[in-house]
């Protein structure tokens, strides 16, 4: 059974007044795996997505549900950036833990319960990954996510 990683609690630092992000849009951007296939995806409601998920991935372990800002702009960039390892849906399949790594131990740095941080931090993390070109590209072709999938 899934269990819940912490209580999803929101303790906020200050969001800097550089920053190009409103404060709209919260949820949660989550990672779950199942054997060797991880999937990507966003809820506004995370105990009832892991009690969902408890019923259709009983064996599935939790790699990270972290609290964000603009989560459907965030959740859209990571499927892009981890687009050639698309599988079905929102699963992915990486050939090995290497390839894997990247993207489970990055996810994992984010704050348990600090979305202002995590937000200011995704873009930091997308560009320092390689994902950032990969979203870049795919946002240069002027095409669907899906088609981007399917291309990649």
């Amino acid at each position: 059974m899934i269990a819940q990683p912490h209580d999803f609690s929101i303790a906020n630092s200050p969001m800097p007044g550089w920053t190009r992000f409103p404060q709209i849009d919260p949820g949660w951007l989550y990672i779950l795996r199942n054997g060797d296939l991880l999937k990507i995806g966003k809820t506004t409601d995370p105990k009832r997505r892991l009690k969902a998920a408890s019923t259709w991935l009983p064996d599935g372990d939790v790699v990270g549900m972290k609290p964000f800002w603009c989560i459907h702009e965030f959740e859209r960039t990571l499927l892009c950036g981890v687009a050639n390892f698309w599988h079905h849906g929102e699963w992915h399949h990486f050939p090995d833990s290497s390839w894997s790594d990247f993207l489970t131990s990055g996810f994992e740095m984010f704050d348990d319960h600090d979305r202002n941080k995590n937000t200011v931090d995704f873009n930091y993390w997308i560009g320092g990954s390689g994902m950032g070109e990969v979203v870049m590209e795919q946002n240069r072709r002027r095409i669907s996510l899906r088609r981007w999938q399917r291309e990649a």
